[in-house]
């Protein structure tokens, strides 16, 4: 209760106090923080917007887009897009269309050959940084520099498509450009300029990608494309090549996929640009940071831990997954996600905590709250790997919900798999929770035990 009471005692007009003091308490521990206002004030006014931190109402407001819209940052990430982006947009003019086509690409049948590939790309990380760490007389590595990041990049080249392009690249323009969109509160101007930078330097990266392929002759309904598999989606990106001898991946599928006629929007390749890039930007960072905290979180609780690591020797993953997902309830990577009210609303309607949010409100849902809603979710506090999936909203909800959900649920328990499989590569005891984040918004440091060399 100690938060409400200092804010409160500083006056309602010096809305600068009141937004540091928010600041401060959520930096410092924004879980003890949410857990007051879910008990007191779940419905929280403030300068900044509304906090929404029941699960019922993060729902409502996820679920209404004709309400409550991505407004808040849609034109910021289309500005760094260079283009539209279906997560930048509302509705079925761009939204809609694309997220369909989106779905396509990034089908469920994805799940097992992502997985190999995610398998085999971790291993061979894990063995170069080991190796390397040996020959420099180390005993230990940099998780997310060395294993983390570029595995999420080496997965995005041949998953997604970017061929041939630096995972540094990868890593650090996604980076600028998720900084700018989603985490540049105060709109620093170096901040976004430089996310504007990152992105067109991605789109340029593309646009060449793109030429190349069409060069070899890359076209819809071409080999390997729907008119070859009967549906597009069919094939599994990243497990060979497609039947004209160019890479079959997400960006092939979607060079050879036409629309049918009257579905509003014409794929062309610009279009195709700004989806592929898109899909990086919700995917690179994410991945990243996912494996690492999920580990973080495992190994900061032995027990668990212990059993995560039998289960990851099971030759069916679905109980492993669960401690990963149960895992990254207690850390998401997306804690709160911002709605723009552009029409009157009364939210939580018939409730005690019922509130009138007129248009122009800024709404801030709060995922990580939500998930630990103890009128909703039984035990909350509690580590539970089997828990219903409607709980866990790590990967969003709603008309916005994470569309690479598939390979998702494939890629971030299998890079945290790879390394619970590896005896010798943990964090160093007494530093299961140090994370650097070098000045930040993103882990960049997290020093483990170089382990056993060879692949299990």
């Amino acid at each position: 209760m100690e938060f409400l009471a200092a804010y409160d005692e500083i006056p309602q007009a010096d809305a600068a106090r009141r937004v540091g003091l928010l600041r401060q308490r959520m930096k410092a521990d924004g879980p003890a923080v949410l857990r007051e206002l879910r008990e007191l004030r779940p419905v929280f006014a403030t300068p900044v917007g509304v906090f929404v931190t029941r699960m019922p109402d993060v729902v409502e407001v996820l679920s209404t887009p004709d309400v409550f819209t991505v407004g808040v940052y849609g034109p910021v990430l289309e500005e760094a897009l260079h283009g539209p982006f279906m997560l930048a947009r509302d509705g079925a003019d761009v939204h809609w269309h694309d997220r369909a086509h989106a779905q396509l690409m990034l089908p469920p049948e994805d799940f097992a050959p992502v997985r190999r590939l995610t398998a085999r790309i971790g291993d061979d990380a894990l063995d170069r940084a080991i190796a390397v760490a040996r020959i420099e007389g180390r005993t230990t590595f940099d998780y997310v520099q060395q294993y983390a990041a570029p595995v999420a990049a080496r997965v995005a080249r041949e998953y997604l498509g970017f061929t041939d392009v630096p995972e540094e690249t990868l890593h650090g323009l996604s980076q600028r450009v998720q900084r700018a969109v989603f985490v540049n509160q105060d709109r620093d101007p170096e901040v976004h300029a430089s996310g504007v930078a990152a992105g067109k330097e991605l789109h340029d990266i593309v646009a060449g990608v793109i030429g190349r392929r069409r060069a070899a002759g890359v076209r819809p309904g071409g080999p390997g494309g729907p008119a070859d598999e009967g549906a597009a989606g069919a094939g599994a990106a990243g497990d060979g090549a497609a039947g004209d001898g160019t890479p079959d991946d997400v960006l092939g599928r979607m060079l050879r996929t036409a629309l049918p006629p009257g579905t509003g929007r014409e794929l062309d390749d610009e279009r195709v640009n700004h989806q592929l890039v898109g899909f990086l930007i919700g995917y690179q960072q994410n991945a990243a940071q996912c494996a690492t905290t999920a580990l973080k979180e495992l190994v900061s609780r032995p027990d668990e831990l212990a059993r995560a690591e039998r289960a990851a020797a099971e030759e069916d993953t679905a109980v492993f997954d669960g401690y990963v997902w149960e895992a990254l309830r207690f850390h998401p990577f997306v804690p709160s996600t911002p709605r723009l009210c552009v029409r009157d609303h009364v939210l939580a309607a018939g409730t005690p905590r019922e509130t009138r949010l007129p248009a122009g409100t800024v709404v801030h849902a709060h995922l990580a709250s939500a998930m630990f809603d103890e009128t909703v979710v039984a035990d909350p506090y509690d580590f539970r790997p089997g828990r219903t999936p409607v709980h866990n909203m790590v990967l969003g909800h709603g008309a916005h919900e994470c569309v690479g959900k598939y390979p998702a649920r494939a890629i971030v328990p299998e890079m945290v798999r790879r390394v619970l499989l590896r005896p010798g590569v943990r964090p160093l005891p007494g530093g299961e929770r140090a994370l650097d984040y070098a000045g930040t918004p993103y882990p960049q440091h997290y020093t483990v035990t170089a382990g056993a060399t060879a692949s299990p």
